[in-house]
């Protein structure tokens, strides 16, 4: 069992965690609608379908364990972003129980040319903004320690 100290400590880690992750959110939407129309979670979706799945239509169960939620949870992202034209999502020729995603190419004009990438540098530099380059680098190896232990 943990020293009530260091509990206190997770405790407080914890928590902040889940208030960041909310507000990080709540911005990420604001800026998204402007900016795509689309939601932080669906643009995380577009962002994994382009750099996990390269050249290859997943299965929405491989693309959930990616994204790191359940099927039900993905396909409902899913699902609006096929309603915006983003993805389509088609039966498996071979298996029609199976359902894959691929990507429209709507969502390209968002993420190529200077400007696009520039906005979304400049809001991700936004949220660690005062960091040292050797604050990020620790906080980056805390990340990965927390990812590990999910």
């Amino acid at each position: 069992m943990l020293p009530f100290l260091v509990m206190k400590e997770t405790d407080k880690i914890f928590g902040s965690l889940l208030f960041i992750t909310q507000r990080w959110t709540v911005k990420g939407d604001a800026i998204l609608k402007d900016k795509v129309g689309i939601t932080t979670k669906q643009w995380m979706l577009l962002v994994i379908l382009m750099n996990n799945f390269e050249g290859i239509q997943p299965t929405i169960t491989e693309t959930a364990k990616e994204f790191g939620t359940s099927r039900q949870n993905l396909k409902q992202v899913a699902l609006s972003l096929q309603k915006k034209g983003f993805i389509d999502i088609k039966p498996d020729p071979n298996d029609f129980r199976i359902q894959r995603i691929a990507l429209t190419g709507k969502h390209l004009p968002y993420f190529e040319g200077t400007d696009n990438e520039s906005w979304q540098k400049n809001y991700i530099n936004s949220l660690f903004k005062g960091f040292t380059n050797e604050e990020l680098f620790s906080f980056s190896a805390y990340v990965d320690k927390l990812i590990e232990n999910l």
